[in-house]
Parts: C-alpha cells; sequence; structure tokens
C-alpha cells in the first residue's frame, strides 16, 4: 500500500515532465550537485522526478544527517519522506541493472 501511494505521487509529479527536459535537481530543492552523488544515481537507475505510473521503484537515496547520500530500500526512502526517519529524500531508483546474460 506503501508502494502504491508513493508510485501514485511520485507519477502524478512526473506526468508534468514528461513533455519537458528533466530539470536541475538544485531547482527541485534536492542536493544532487556532488561528482559522487550523480554517480550513485546513475549506477543505480535513479530519477529525482520520479518514474511513469506503472513503475515501481525499488529503492531510494536519501542524505543522512552527517550530509552522506546512501542507497535504502524503497520503504526506508518512503518512512524519510514522510519525516518518520530523519534524512533527506534524494531519489527514488530502480536499482542496479542486472547484467546481460550469454
Amino acid at each position: 500500500m506503501t508502494a502504491a501511494a508513493l508510485t501514485l505521487l511520485m507519477g502524478l509529479g512526473a506526468a508534468s515532465f514528461l513533455d519537458s527536459p528533466e530539470p536541475p535537481a538544485d531547482h527541485l530543492g534536492l542536493s544532487v550537485q556532488d561528482e559522487a552523488t550523480s554517480r550513485l544515481l546513475e549506477r543505480n537507475n535513479c530519477s529525482t522526478t520520479g518514474f511513469e505510473p506503472d513503475v515501481i521503484p525499488s529503492a531510494a537515496v536519501i542524505r543522512d544527517r552527517a550530509g552522506r547520500a546512501k542507497v535504502v530500500s524503497f520503504d526506508h526512502g518512503w518512512a524519510v519522506f514522510n519525516n518518520e526517519r530523519p534524512g533527506e529524500l534524494v531519489a527514488v531508483c530502480l536499482g542496479r541493472p542486472t547484467s546481460a546474460r550469454r
């Protein structure tokens, strides 16, 4: 149920961005300026604006109290988003891509 609620929330937010390029994260108030965080988001297929309504994220990136970005479960990220856990939600993620099988 939690996942469905966040998916709906992220989907509604993402719908307004589908026809336009993704705005810079600093415009959205997210802290993704450093290169290490950008690489973390890329490696884990993350989005700072959400995904299409039928796409369910499996992970999230948060910034903890010390300012470190880290990958956590989607449920943990949802709790941060709802101010139930400390930190700042940076992005939602699909997870690392699986390698191509031969």
